[in-house]
């Protein structure tokens, strides 16, 4: 029985064990799960502070970036935005506007050229696109030329530093200029290809290392030409042809990149002739250029700072260790901490764009430009790479409040004039209102002239009546201006036209024949100079030889002297 009892015991007592041992599983599960929660809740937690971590590195990179960023000032006029803006535009709508040459100052300065005349700007810009195309300036970089240490041998040229503004100098020697060998060196075509990859190289280079380290936005250069000992030799035939194709390349493509121009150690005829040429020219053109004589040196001092001028032109460079000045090639493009920058494409967006308005000289908008990955503008940096930055976000300052502000391209040639405050607009409207009213008196007037001389004519007619009783009284007004004024009008504008004819049929170039004698009139004057050298010199050597029979016969009478008084 006690063997039964144990018997039906033992189940029960099983029975409560393997309760027991579910409920333990069953606990273990309720565990296990929690945990997995608790490492779930904190594999999201340090995911988390991990991307938190990772945002906080990057925006202290940004800020460390944009830290070292050099700010650049760039003081735009608002009616030269205006007229950019519709440029640009024109330019789109005609397909002229290539992704590298999308630059405000690129085409600012072509319609300076042109009187902002958009027409004419604008078919300035499609032949400048056209002969870069087929000169292959996109590629100029390519061309070597090996012969320029010979070639600055017989044509001295070179930049040297930088003026008080920021601006490249750029110095030739032209009574250096010995054009027959330079033509035995070189050829013309080579020396222009050379001459446009300075150009190019300009834009690419001197002028952003020359905006990043003046801290202002520098696109033309300021110029030094030496004209001492000039002549006709200096100007032969191919020295004509180089200069006129290089002076037409310059004013066609690269227009308004002179800021000034000085012309030192000019004579007075060099003077007189200055001053019959500057009576043709713009007036703007003509203020840019100074012509210096023998005492030049203060005036080159008060725009160029004596460590940034040569010695030979009254500075206090030598630049010893590159072997002289003209052969150092000094300035800020020879920095490598601001090529870095240059290639970084620093120059094109750490701008900071000023809008003046140009009637009353006060600050319209003010917008500072950060890191952009957009297109980078033309000649903005060599390698031609869209600079890698971290940050697309173009910051406005408090000066400008208008919300359409925030809608600007981020590079430097994309200012739009949605920035200007919404009281330019308001101006506008007045101005255009003032303009109208002006326009309708102005109209008002012109037609209420000819009533005006019609009623003092009949007066005078009536008048001359009454004096003159014999007076036929069939002379009308009309017949008087018919007869008279329209008549000489007519005639005078039949004789002007005749003179157009007559300009039009002589020929544009220098003839042929009048070249050659030109030619002969040059060949001759350099015989005559080389005559009058060797004349020179046979009459000091005729004076010499005089002064040697001179002391010869000198020495024989002071003999014939001595003799005499020997002999008594």
């Amino acid at each position: 029985m006690s063997g039964s009892v144990d018997r039906s015991a033992r189940p029960s007592f099983e029975g409560i064990a393997h309760d027991d041992e579910k409920e333990e599983i069953k606990s273990d599960e309720d565990d296990s799960e929690g945990d997995k929660k608790a490492k779930k809740g904190s594999f999201k937690k340090r995911a988390i502070s991990a991307g938190n971590n990772f945002r906080h590195s990057l925006t202290r990179k940004s800020k460390k970036k944009s830290g070292n960023l050099v700010s650049i000032e760039d003081v735009r006029d608002v009616q030269e935005l205006e007229t950019v803006e519709r440029f640009r535009r024109c330019l789109l709508d005609g397909g002229l506007l290539p992704e590298r040459h999308d630059d405000y100052h690129m085409m600012l300065r072509f319609l300076k050229a042109r009187k902002f005349d958009i027409e004419k700007a604008k078919h300035m810009w499609s032949e400048m696109l056209r002969w870069r195309n087929e000169f292959g300036v996109d590629n100029i970089e390519e061309f070597n030329y090996t012969e320029l240490n010979e070639v600055k041998k017989y044509y001295p040229q070179f930049y040297h530093g930088v003026d008080k503004e920021g601006r490249p100098v750029y110095v030739e020697l032209i009574g250096k200029v010995n054009s027959n060998k330079l033509v035995k060196v070189t050829t013309i075509d080579r020396y222009v290809k050379y001459h446009v990859k300075e150009f190019e190289r300009s834009f690419q280079m001197r002028f952003p290392a020359c905006s990043i380290a003046a801290k202002r936005h520098i696109d033309s250069s300021t110029t030094i030409l030496d004209v001492q000992g000039v002549g006709l030799k200096n100007f032969s035939k191919d020295a004509r042809e180089l200069i006129m194709r290089l002076q037409k390349i310059d004013n066609d493509n690269y227009p308004e990149t002179l800021c000034r121009l000085y012309i030192i150690n000019a004579g007075q005829g060099f003077k007189m002739l200055w001053g019959t040429i500057k009576s043709f020219l713009d007036p703007q053109t003509a203020s840019k250029i100074h012509v210096l004589g023998s005492k030049y040196q203060n005036k080159l001092l008060d725009i160029i700072d004596a460590s940034e001028l040569p010695d030979f032109l009254g500075g206090k460079c030598r630049c010893e260790e590159n072997g002289g000045c003209s052969k150092s090639d000094k300035g800020p493009w020879k920095d490598p901490i601001i090529i870095e920058r240059v290639l970084n494409g620093e120059a094109n967006y750490g701008r900071q764009i000023l809008a003046i308005s140009s009637t009353d000289g006060k600050a319209a908008c003010y917008t500072k430009l950060c890191h952009s990955a957009a297109k980078s503008p033309a000649h903005a940096s060599t390698s031609g790479a869209t600079p890698v930055v971290e940050e697309n976000i173009p910051t406005l300052d408090d000066a400008c409040n208008s919300p359409r502000a925030t809608s600007m391209a981020s590079t430097s040639g994309a200012f739009s004039l949605r920035n200007i405050p919404m009281t330019l607009g308001v101006l506008r409207t007045k101005i255009v209102s003032c303009l109208t009213v002006f326009i309708m008196s102005l109209f008002m007037v012109i037609r209420s002239v000819p009533n005006r001389v019609s009623e003092r004519f009949s007066t005078q007619s009536v008048a001359c009546d009454h004096y003159c009783g014999g007076f036929p009284k069939d002379l009308e007004f009309k017949e008087y201006t018919e007869n008279g004024t329209l008549q000489y009008v007519s005639r005078r504008l039949h004789e002007l036209e005749e003179k157009v004819h007559v300009l039009e049929a002589k020929p544009s170039q220098l003839p042929r024949e009048k070249e050659e004698l030109l030619n002969a009139a040059v060949r001759r004057v350099d015989a005559l100079e080389a005559e009058l050298i060797s004349t020179k010199k046979a009459l000091y050597e005729t004076l010499k030889r005089q002064d040697e029979l001179l002391v010869y016969i000198e020495r024989q009478n002071s003999t014939k002297f001595r003799k005499k008084r020997f002999c008594f």
